[in-house]
């Protein structure tokens, strides 16, 4: 049996336990012990707890055509839960995760540089991806949850009650129930969140966290989120190929620009990688925003077969 199996096993097994008329007391501290064993144990009993209450599951084992008469649950189903026995009810909710597998994969969207795409996810949701973007997502009964590995995209979320969609990038947590919002991953420690319907609340790990409704955004740096200007317009720059750079890394304006360019643009020197640059940039016109960064910025930019260099101007180096 492997070690997540078990878990789940294990956990199951507690849940029914817990949920008898009559708890042992005597019991409590092995629970606690269990518990306190492992952070998975933790996790997976929570998941499994919300799963015996939720109302969803049982209509998406009817949706599945799977019998729902095994003791999976719902909180006006408890007594007769109760009745089961232990390992009849532990088994119960484990083949009943087996009978709808697809709801519990993990699904992956990816672009390739130049190229976007729109994928509506299992319950409904829409979501617009970038060039260069990678977007994990996990729809489950009791929750949903995304995971954007690099790259941008616009979500338009279909509004439930009962589960929230979870967005993560890097350290920053983007919590919404129905709205339309854009995430940009800019780089490990750096991510920018828009609202264009609804509001979201985005945190990240010991700060408190920021609510966006729409029009307002954020941007997350280095773990601390600070508010941006009003925005403008119904849909995120992107979907029209530009980008609006207020003090911005040079090294996140080429981030953006790699998005749309199929050669690798390379800068020569981690200085410019902090140099602040601003304007608005046709992004996905890759020798436009390097003409204008040239003029600009004081560097030099070297086209060679493979890859596009940047340095600082004056410096001889080979691109």
């Amino acid at each position: 049996m492997n070690p997540e199996t078990r878990i789940a096993e294990e956990a199951a097994a507690w849940i029914d336990r817990l949920n008898q008329p009559a708890f042992d007391a005597a019991a409590g501290p092995d629970f606690d012990a269990w518990m306190a064993a492992a952070p998975r144990h933790r996790e997976v009993f929570a998941d499994l707890q919300a799963l015996w209450q939720s109302d969803a599951f049982v209509e998406a084992l009817g949706q599945a055509g799977a019998p729902v008469a095994i003791g999976v649950p719902r909180a006006d189903r408890f007594p007769t839960l109760r009745r089961a026995a232990p390992l009849a009810a532990a088994c119960g909710v484990l083949a009943a995760i087996a009978l709808i597998p697809p709801l519990f994969l993990t699904s992956t969207y990816r672009t390739a540089a130049g190229t976007g795409r729109a994928v509506v996810l299992a319950d409904g949701s829409r979501v617009d991806l970038s060039g260069d973007t990678e977007l994990r997502v996990r729809i489950l009964p009791w929750r949903r949850d995304a995971v954007l590995v690099r790259g941008e995209a616009f979500f338009d979320v279909r509004h439930e009650t009962a589960r929230a969609f979870r967005v993560s990038s890097g350290t920053t947590s983007v919590r919404v129930l129905g709205t339309a919002f854009n995430v940009d991953r800019q780089s490990p420690t750096r991510t920018a969140v828009a609202v264009y319907r609804g509001a979201v609340e985005v945190g990240v790990a010991g700060e408190p966290d920021l609510v966006l409704r729409k029009g307002d955004g954020a941007r997350v740096v280095d773990g601390h989120v600070t508010a941006q200007p009003r925005l403008a317009g119904s849909a995120p720059e992107w979907k029209s190929g530009w980008f609006e750079a207020s003090d911005i890394p040079l090294g996140v304006l080429i981030g953006k620009v790699q998005r749309y360019s199929t050669r690798p643009i390379v800068l020569q020197d981690r200085a410019l990688l902090a140099l602040p640059i601003s304007g608005r940039f046709h992004v996905s016109d890759t020798g436009q925003v390097l003409q204008a960064v040239e003029a600009a910025y004081h560097v030099d930019i070297s086209y060679g077969p493979k890859s596009i260099s940047i340095r600082p101007a004056g410096d001889t180096g080979n691109p």
